[in-house]
């Protein structure tokens, strides 16, 4: 299995934004909606449009499982 570096307490501070951008390419990069990658992801459609859209946060779990499916 690859070890990965932890991020540093620095790149903490753009956590959101970062995880933002990361989703928005990964949805343009594969072509599929919103809703898809929501489906994908196990995670509720509204809950994703919101959190992209900057109305609402995530919970680190809620994250965890898009990164494992836009990681793979």
């Amino acid at each position: 299995m690859e070890k990965i570096k932890p991020i540093s307490r620095h790149q903490l501070k753009n956590l959101i934004k970062d995880c933002r951008m990361q989703i928005n390419d990964y949805i343009v990069e594969n072509d599929m909606s919103v809703h898809a990658l929501a489906k994908k992801c196990s995670v509720h459609p509204n809950q994703l449009y919101l959190f992209l859209n900057a109305d609402r946060g995530l919970n680190l779990t809620t994250m965890q499982k898009i990164a494992d499916i836009i990681s793979a």
